[in-house]
């Protein structure tokens, strides 16, 4: 089964409301099993120039139940830290990037 919100793969266990994104199913929804990820709005909620920072945040994300996926086009062979040749970019669906965003500030001020 796919949740129709924010399209997590929840496999074939009937639940009554998405784990992930805590949306309650209606029972006259019909659910896309073929529906996949991909189909949903991502949008980037932060960028890096390391793969350890990336993976950082995005255990943070994680931890709030956020989907996150990252885009890592850093060089690990030449070791570039620098403008465009690293950039390692972190992806959540659209529902979630308000509270990606502020859970990334908070992270990043010290505040948490």
């Amino acid at each position: 089964m796919i949740c129709h919100a924010c399209t997590s793969d929840l496999f074939d266990i009937e639940y009554t409301e998405c784990p992930v994104c805590g949306i309650e199913f209606d029972e006259d929804i019909e659910f896309d099993n073929n529906s996949d990820a991909k189909d949903a709005k991502w949008v980037q909620v932060y960028s890096t120039n390391t793969d350890i920072e990336a993976a950082m945040f995005k255990a943070n994300l994680e931890g709030a139940d956020i989907p996150v996926q990252v885009l890592s086009q850093v060089d690990t062979t030449r070791m570039f830290t620098l403008g465009n040749l690293a950039v390692a970019k972190l992806f959540v669906p659209e529902q979630f990037a308000a509270e990606a965003i502020a859970i990334i500030n908070l992270i990043e001020t010290g505040d948490c």
